[in-house]
């Protein structure tokens, strides 16, 4: 991390450019989208204290100016945020296994179902004609117990369902929302769909890294034969009902960008959480979520990378500041649904680290989310990554441009056995984009 003179030269001279270019085009303001126009937000919260305080002066600057300085973002596409239609999935002998409904809030969720973490005396507060537990189980990463709930239509509010609590229990008790991967394939690269043989593995390939890593991943299953994997050492566990169709696909490209940036001898934990929802798309339950969070942290992971989004919900938040608070860093991609779209959670949430994409040429993924949590970019668009036939394919999206960003920071984490130093020396590393200083498109900057 830059030491603190050098840290006020660099504030002095974005205030600087700042005004100069405000002055240069006051009326930029009014062509902007509102949705990227918001207060900025801390990267890090366990960066240290000069950082803050460099921090909170650019905060200040850009609340007043930056809206001044995006005039060229008039030009981006907008593209409107879209929830995919619910389903209902079923098991090989027809009977139902799982059913996702639009809830107020517009995301999707399991019908009538709740999830709750507390202690195990918390069961009492359920003892309710209309409120049903249907498991329950510990979750060693938080010391908490996490308990499941069925309810009747006529209660299914999350007003009806804290009103069964109390004052202090109210914010544990969330929706078992459904999440989903944030991947498109490879829409912009057509004529690139083929496969191709892959017939080396990278073990020299990393310059970053001085030693194994050990890297905690949620997502679909992974074919961890396939020959990019090969120098790692994979340990992965389901935390799907076993009726639910799966697939290997995203979580073997996840991988393999991961381990095109680790060195031999390293560690993957994958927690497998994804259902198949059709031929693009991927779901997970929050249960299978946290179930896979507190599996990555007693494996005493560096890092945990989620490639995918969804809706904020307080269960989930809870559980990511408690395995925040044990020094694990969370990494998650921003989304794939705009620069119009809602923050997505979890990489919005201040212990997270949010990552966007960008192509070859640094341009921004255009349906890329953009926002003032957003924090670094790194390549996303028509990636090549691995394929669980054997080969090679080519991705696009905000969950390929996160795997180099984890990567990056066990290292780093390796290096330094400091989860603060090693945040800082990411900052350092990421080329600013766009706008002078962080920005809710590019954050930081992008990292190679």
């Amino acid at each position: 991390m830059k030491c603190r003179s050098l840290c006020q030269l660099v504030v002095g001279s974005f205030i600087l450019s700042v005004g100069s270019v405000t002055s240069s085009n006051a009326n930029a303001q009014l062509t902007i989208g509102r949705q990227i126009i918001e207060p900025v937000t801390p990267i890090i919260d366990s960066v240290p204290v000069d950082v803050g305080t460099v921090r909170d002066v650019l905060e200040t600057q850009v609340e007043q100016g930056v809206e001044s300085t995006f005039g060229s973002l008039a030009n981006i596409p907008t593209p409107q945020f879209t929830v995919p239609s619910p389903l209902s999935l079923t098991s090989p002998a027809g009977s139902l296994v799982l059913k996702e409904i639009k809830v107020p809030d517009g995301f999707l969720a399991v019908e009538r179902e709740w999830l709750f973490v507390g202690s195990e005396a918390d069961r009492t507060h359920f003892s309710h004609p209309d409120i049903t537990i249907e498991s329950s189980h510990y979750l060693t990463a938080i010391g908490q117990w996490i308990y499941r709930l069925k309810v009747s239509t006529s209660l299914d509010e999350l007003s009806q369902i804290r009103n069964n609590l109390p004052e202090s229990l109210k914010a544990q008790v969330g929706r078992n929302h459904i999440y989903l991967a944030q991947s498109k394939g490879n829409p912009d690269s057509q004529n690139n769909s083929q496969h191709v043989l892959a017939n080396t593995t990278p073990t020299d390939k990393p310059k970053v890294c001085q030693a194994p890593v050990r890297i905690g991943m949620i997502d679909t299953s992974i074919a961890q034969n396939h020959e990019l994997l090969k120098h790692l050492v994979i340990e992965q566990q389901s935390f799907l009902p076993q009726a639910l169709p799966t697939t290997q696909a995203h979580g073997t490209s996840v991988a393999g960008l991961l381990a095109d940036n680790m060195l031999a001898g390293s560690h993957l934990y994958n927690a497998s959480v994804f259902y198949t929802r059709n031929s693009i798309s991927q779901g997970a339950t929050l249960l299978s979520l946290i179930d896979g969070l507190n599996y990555l942290v007693a494996k005493q992971v560096d890092v945990i990378n989620m490639s995918l989004a969804g809706p904020e919900n307080s269960v989930l938040a809870n559980v990511i500041q408690k395995i925040s608070e044990q020094g694990v860093q969370i990494i998650a991609a921003v989304g794939n649904e705009g620069p119009a779209s809602p923050p997505m959670f979890p990489a919005a949430y201040p212990s997270t680290i949010a990552v966007t994409a960008v192509d070859s040429k640094h341009v921004i993924y255009r349906w890329a989310n953009q926002g003032n949590y957003v924090d670094f970019a790194a390549s996303g668009v028509s990636v090549e990554v691995a394929h669980p036939d054997g080969t090679t394919s080519r991705e696009t999206g905000t969950s390929m441009a996160t795997p180099l960003v984890s990567a990056r920071y066990a290292c780093l984490f390796r290096a330094s056995s400091n989860p603060a130093q090693a945040l800082a020396t990411l900052r350092d590393q990421a080329i600013d984009a766009g706008a002078p200083g962080r920005d809710p498109v590019f954050g930081v900057g992008i990292l190679h």
